[in-house]
């Protein structure tokens, strides 16, 4: 457990700049997006002034019904729920290429040598890689997320000042910043999961590839789905060419992209009739999240993604680029 505890320490000093830093440059581009979007709302008051259709929002506030208080908390929880996407983009864009490189960097610069003389096995080696994926990854991410929440509150404060309201009682009395954060917590077990065909097609191409592991992970199953489509429409042969692009192509390359599970159609069907914040917070409840894993198609593409990792186990074993 030591030795695979300091695994764990090692990809993250490695591959700090990307689990770290790309997340919290991610939130702070945000931030500085809306704070400039603040700024330049809030220049506009002096011609204006600090009303609302002509009347105070500090006024609105004082006059809203504990309700209506629960319906601005859900509201505000729904914008940060959201605001954490940009951030969710950027990890997974990270964490590709941390896959892609995680096998094949080792034998580029020869470095392999080195950690095959220590007394590691290439079990515990890929699994370290494995975690830090899903594991390290997600959680450091999800520390910037939340400093992007808070940020995005202070900023709401900020405005709703200048209106005339007070922003501890409408805002910070309103929304779970912290509730978010444990809901999207949530979800990190679910993405590993259901990322398991993209971490494990990515590390057996990283094991594979003499160079370029890239062109292999990307050119090879999109060749293949182009000449599946283009054998389609020349054919009579009923192919099913949707469904290898949908189920093939897309598990094994964008997988990794958290939330990818969710199924918007089943979504739609939540919110039918339904409107405003409380029906989305409603569409995304435990209920939403929990059912991906009623389903087949996450277990099998789980089990082919391990199946993929064993495979990357042995190449790294018994490759030798020499």
């Amino acid at each position: 457990m030591n030795t695979f505890t300091w695994l764990l320490k090692r990809e993250y000093w490695e591959h700090r700049g990307g689990f770290q830093w790309a997340p919290l440059i991610a939130a702070g581009v945000v931030l500085l997006v809306f704070t400039i979007a603040v700024i330049t709302g809030l220049s506009n008051l002096r011609h204006e002034g600090a009303r609302l259709n002509g009347v105070r929002l500090g006024d609105f506030a004082a006059a809203m019904t504990p309700e209506q208080q629960q319906q601005v908390g859900e509201g505000i929880n729904v914008g940060l729920f959201f605001s954490a996407s940009p951030v969710a983009i950027t990890l997974a864009i990270v964490t590709f290429f941390y896959l892609l490189g995680s096998l094949y960097d080792d034998r580029r610069d020869r470095s392999i040598l080195f950690w095959k003389s220590l007394p590691v096995s290439d079990l515990e080696t890929v699994l370290s890689k494995v975690v830090a994926a899903t594991v390290i990854a997600p959680v450091l991410a999800l520390g910037a997320a939340l400093v992007l929440m808070l940020g995005m509150l202070i900023l709401l404060s900020i405005v709703v000042s200048v209106y005339g309201a007070n922003p501890f009682t409408t805002i910070w009395a309103n929304a779970s910043p912290l509730s978010v954060v444990a809901k999207i917590a949530l979800l990190i077990p679910l993405n590993a999961i259901w990322a398991l065909p993209t971490i494990g097609w990515l590390m057996l191409c990283s094991a594979f590839a003499k160079r370029v592991p890239f062109l292999w992970a990307t050119l090879l199953p999109v060749a293949v789905g182009v000449c599946i489509s283009i054998f389609d429409a020349v054919s009579n042969l009923r192919i099913p060419n949707d469904w290898f692009w949908e189920h093939i192509v897309g598990r094994i390359l964008f997988s990794i992209l958290p939330g990818s599970w969710m199924d918007f159609s089943d979504l739609d069907r939540k919110m039918d009739g339904a409107s405003g914040p409380e029906a989305l917070l409603g569409a995304i409840n435990l209920d939403t999240i929990l059912a991906p894993l009623s389903g087949a198609n996450i277990w099998i593409g789980a089990a082919a993604g391990i199946a993929m990792i064993a495979t990357a186990v042995w190449l790294r074993r018994w490759r030798d680029d020499s």
